[in-house]
């Protein structure tokens, strides 16, 4: 008679691959820049991204590369998710997150996103960086 591997389980009945894969999913690389134009690379969880931006999971849903949704801009109360071609990002009151930051399409984007973040912030303050962050993108969006 043969002897049946088992697979190692996790404290919660699950397999250590599935476990695994559970706590991967979800998980993505953003580049935030922050109200001075200061870039960093920084990996967030969905719900995590829900809980900094106050949005909730559908709307996160446009910015899925594996779901296809037509170009879109959001307004919601605590932040802007913007889906135009290759850009999709969350505008916050501080800060811009970006996803696919080191795709070429995008990378001339980010510069200039990070221009004029930089400038701004030498200058006196906009009365609300929402509405300002919301014409910047129907300027600048050749869709």
């Amino acid at each position: 008679m043969e002897s049946a591997k088992t697979a190692p389980v996790d404290n919660q009945g699950r397999s250590a691959a599935a476990s695994s894969k559970k706590r991967g999913a979800g998980i993505r690389a953003w580049l935030v820049i922050d109200s001075s134009g200061r870039p960093k690379l920084e990996e967030f969880e969905k719900h995590r991204i829900m809980r900094l931006t106050g949005l909730p999971a559908r709307d996160l849903r446009i910015l899925d590369p594996l779901l296809s949704y037509p170009s879109r801009i959001l307004a919601r109360e605590r932040a802007i998710v913007v889906n135009l071609e290759h850009i999709k990002a969350i505008i916050t009151a501080t800060e811009v997150l970006l996803l696919n930051s080191k795709d070429p399409l995008v990378a001339p984007f980010v510069r200039d996103l990070q221009s004029r973040i930089s400038s701004m912030c030498c200058s006196s303050p906009p009365p609300e960086v929402t509405s300002n962050a919301l014409s910047f993108y129907r300027e600048n969006c050749k869709c």
